[in-house]
């Protein structure tokens, strides 16, 4: 019998004794399907293969110097998405980090911050409104920009955008002097270039890019800006993903209340920007916050997909990036993590529910049996002695936590045994928690997904605890002589992304994963 790996979420919030909770994770009760995590690299051109690993990876002990020549050893957070800028006229400076993340098994899009200065009532790149409106010339010829800019990236660069959003932020205008690149959309705007773009990519041979709107400032779209497109039967057919911020009036102190549930139409859900404008905090308080705003956007909004604002702070703010200015790891990097790592693209939200204080969501990789619980206490000094009982879950043997808090980052601790379908974990004060387990199944491991990437070939195949195996791979139709392409042993959960070298120009080529043990 084959055994899966599996992870569950849980937040915490504890009263000046411990206490003790239950939870029953539901296999059966599904929510919605997980899309992933990520944060963005906008104006930046470069980053260090070590940056890179740490951000997106979920390889364990990478050596990581930041700017300031401070060294640690840190686990992976594993995101899977990259929200990238695309540049007034089409460009990008990020092709290189692009390729760093797509080769690490993440999947990449792109956003305008604003149109060319001539689409624009202002003629400045800073502030201003888009001129576009129905089939007119300004609408056809920005519309062919960004499918020409999708199409580049994938013949020039071998990156394949996921998706690709309208605008960022169409209901924010910051005009010169002491501007920054911003544009005014109406809703009915971006209803009619949601329609010319899709033309333009359908016509590109660019169609499988989707379109994202409307990116509004604020969660979830106060002022309607997607209401035009969303209304109209024929708009919503082109439409992928339904994304907004969640920034507020004082984004300082940040958002303090529970993210409204939006209707997505039947299409994806994304958060898509969020950070502290000022400060620059690295402490477990601040992983904490943002360990609970993942917890809610999960449970509550139910989004598909959760993103901060940068990955490496870029203007002297250290709370902007998951890492600061300096890029130094932050309490909130790992945070992100205790999600990002385990709960995986295609994973599905499971029911979890808690009689004491904690915060608790899970999830499940339906086919692998894969699944993971994330556990956050934020207060200062108590513990939560809690018990977790897996209710139609197929055998599950043991439990892996991994732990964020003032002392530890993303660190694995030792393996928790499963009895009787239930386990019993005491939270630390002001901590993460991330249980990563493996439910039982008689399904066969399988390749995930095969990607050719200009010369490399991406094989992604899931890790199984306890189990060794050999990514092999043939170039012959009636397949006699695997060679090896890759191998590991005691799989630690998450997908494994290999990169093959030898793939392309071969006419054909065959690959399976082999279970050694």
């Amino acid at each position: 019998m084959r055994t899966y790996i599996f992870a569950a979420i849980v937040a915490v919030s504890l009263s000046s004794s411990t206490v003790r909770a239950q939870c029953t994770v539901d296999w059966n009760n599904v929510h919605q399907r997980i899309d992933g995590f990520g944060a963005s690299s906008a104006w930046r051109s470069s980053w260090t293969a070590a940056q890179a690993d740490l951000l997106f990876s979920t390889n364990k002990s990478i050596v990581y110097t930041d700017n300031l020549s401070h060294v640690s050893t840190n686990n992976g957070i594993g995101l899977s998405l990259l929200r990238t800028r695309i540049a007034p006229g089409g460009t990008t400076i990020e092709n290189s980090i692009m390729q760093m993340a797509q080769a690490r098994g993440a999947r990449v899009w792109s956003a305008p911050w604003t149109p060319p200065a001539g689409f624009k009532s202002s003629g400045a790149l800073d502030g201003g409104n888009y001129l576009g409106s129905g089939a007119n010339a300004t609408n056809l010829a920005y519309a062919r920009q960004l499918a020409n800019y999708v199409v580049n990236m994938k013949n020039s660069y071998g990156v394949n955008l996921y998706a690709i959003s309208i605008q960022n932020e169409p209901d924010v205008n910051h005009p010169d002097p002491g501007g920054y690149e911003t544009c005014l959309w109406s809703s009915q705007q971006i209803h009619d270039f949601t329609m010319n773009l899709y033309n333009a990519l359908l016509a590109s041979n660019a169609a499988a890019t989707m379109i994202m709107l409307p990116e509004a400032g604020k969660w979830p779209d106060p002022t309607g800006l997607g209401a035009a497109t969303v209304s109209d039967p024929i708009s919503l057919t082109d439409v992928g993903i339904i994304a907004s911020h969640d920034y507020v009036t004082n984004n300082a102190v940040g958002d303090t209340n529970t993210p409204a549930a939006v209707t997505s139409y039947g299409k994806a859900l994304w958060e898509t920007e969020v950070a502290l404008l000022s400060g620059s905090d690295s402490t477990i308080a601040n992983g904490l916050y943002y360990g609970k705003r993942i917890h809610l956007f999960m449970t509550v909004a139910q989004v598909n997909a959760w993103h901060y604002w940068w990955l490496i702070a870029g203007n002297g703010v250290g709370n902007q990036g998951l890492m600061d200015n300096n890029a130094s790891t932050t309490k909130r990097l790992f945070a992100v993590g205790q999600y990002s790592r385990f709960v995986r693209p295609g994973y599905y939200r499971m029911d979890a529910t808690n009689t004491g204080p904690a915060l608790i969501s899970a999830y499940k990789d339906p086919v692998a049996g894969a699944f993971a619980i994330v556990a956050i206490d934020t207060n200062s000094s108590s513990a939560i002695n809690q018990t977790f009982t897996l209710t139609h879950f197929a055998t599950v043997t043991s439990v892996t936590p991994w732990i964020t808090s003032a002392t530890l980052n993303l660190a694995s601790q030792t393996a928790v045994a499963v009895t009787n379908s239930a386990f019993t974990y005491t939270l630390p004060a002001q901590s993460l928690v991330t249980f990563v387990g493996q439910a039982a199944t008689n399904s066969p491991s399988q390749i995930s997904a095969i990607q050719v990437l200009g010369s490399n070939v991406l094989v992604t195949i899931p890790l199984v605890f306890g189990e060794n195996y050999q990514l092999q791979y043939s170039d012959s139709m009636v397949p006699t002589n695997w060679l090896n392409l890759g191998s590991s042993t005691n799989g630690l959960g998450g997908p494994l992304t290999v990169i093959d070298p030898g793939g392309p120009p071969q006419l054909q080529r065959f690959y399976r994963f082999h279970i050694t043990q």
